[in-house]
């Protein structure tokens, strides 16, 4: 028998990813939806959509721990963005930690990748 103080719990949160942007600033990516950093207190960052015209939002810890979010989107997910975004990040972090040439590299994480068409 179980104790009674014994919960389990099947939601699981959400699972937050991170990019970088063309400039080398942090994106948060969170079911397939972009987020910029707008502003971080002594507590909490604030997220919101990378699509200008959007209102949707997140709050998290300053740990990137999900508090809250503001999930109002205008728009579709952007997926082949997260994925071309993700692709372009892991060819850079090859090029800077290896000495293999670059054509080489984007030729074998383009045969690894499996983008789809649209991407």
């Amino acid at each position: 028998a179980l104790s009674s103080e014994v919960k389990e719990t099947h939601d699981v949160p959400p699972k937050i990813t991170f990019i970088q942007s063309q400039k080398g600033r942090p994106l948060l990516v969170l079911n397939h939806y972009i987020y910029k950093l707008n502003k971080t207190t002594t507590t909490i960052k604030y997220w919101i959509c990378s699509t200008n015209t959007c209102i949707a939002k997140i709050h998290t810890t300053l740990n990137d721990e999900l508090l809250r979010t503001i999930d109002d989107h205008c728009h579709p997910a952007e997926k082949e963005n997260v994925d071309l975004r993700e692709f372009r990040e892991k060819i850079k972090q090859r090029t800077i930690a290896e000495t293999t040439p670059i054509p080489r590299i984007y030729d074998e994480e383009c045969s690894k990748a499996m983008l789809t068409v649209a991407t």
